[in-house]
């Protein structure tokens, strides 16, 4: 199947205008989903794009096309090509050049950017990953798959269904790029001596709740409270990229991939 797709991509300068039907009825460029064609657009998106909308789409002066809620999300593949083409000037947003062919692999890279990573090609090796979660990254010390595994970090029992392939990434290789709320580590000292170190959970005037690495939950009035201190950076490790060989960090992203609750429309 990868090889047909490397086949149409490459005859794609001929065909560029030409589309596929899907069994959903909707009419796609054979760039999207290609990951070829994918790979082409990051190159040319890092060139250009990522000056206004950052690398890794994450936003700048640009909107950020990889998380949350932004008008490009609910943009069909013919939308969203026609607006990187033509460009959104009352936004500031210039018409981009190129090609047929390049501005789909750019349509592409965007689309891939806001899928849901189960539902995107992915490069790494699955198997990989599921020893690497399980094993030497220890994952599953704090995040949990279908009620096994930890529970101070996120459930990833929907990593792949709830996040793109670009978000589960980042979070791997850059943790505190977008903030971590709901799950910032801190340190409690009561007034009576006791100390506790955990996730905080939730916090007001009047009270805190911090999960400690047992996954105990501990509800605490701030009357009680003679320190508290939230650290700045995310309870995630920042070192994954150091520590890790970029086939095991593309295969611990294929393994979350593939974790979702979801049916699949388009799953690789």
């Amino acid at each position: 199947m990868r090889t047909l797709a490397m086949c149409v991509l490459l005859g794609s300068a001929i065909v560029a205008g030409q589309h596929f039907q899907e069994g959903d009825g909707k009419k796609r460029n054979p760039a999207i989903g290609n990951i070829v064609a994918i790979a082409a657009g990051e190159k040319a998106f890092n060139e250009g794009c990522a000056v206004c909308h950052g690398q890794n789409g994450q936003g700048g002066r640009g909107p950020n096309l990889a998380h949350g809620r932004v008008m490009w999300h609910t943009l069909s593949d013919e939308a969203t090509y026609k607006r990187i083409k033509e460009g959104v000037p009352s936004g500031g947003m210039p018409p981009t050049p190129g090609s047929e062919e390049k501005l789909w692999q750019l349509t592409a890279y965007v689309v891939a950017l806001r899928a849901p990573a189960a539902e995107s090609p992915q490069t790494g090796d699955a198997a990989v990953g599921e020893t690497l979660f399980w094993g030497k990254a220890g994952c599953n010390e704090c995040h949990s798959i279908r009620g096994k595994g930890g529970s101070i970090g996120p459930d990833l029992s929907d990593a792949g269904g709830s996040r793109s392939t670009t978000v589960i990434r980042m979070a791997i290789e850059d943790p505190g790029a977008n903030g971590s709320k709901g799950f910032e580590k801190a340190r409690v000292v009561l007034k009576n001596g006791t100390a506790l170190e955990g996730v905080l959970k939730n916090r007001n005037n009047y009270s805190l709740q911090l999960l400690d690495g047992r996954g105990e939950l501990h509800l605490l009035l701030m009357t009680a409270v003679r320190e508290f201190t939230v650290a700045k950076q995310s309870a995630m490790p920042p070192n994954y990229k150091a520590r890790f060989s970029a086939a095991e960090i593309n295969g611990l992203v294929a393994y979350l991939a593939k974790q979702t609750a979801r049916p699949l429309q388009a799953a690789n």
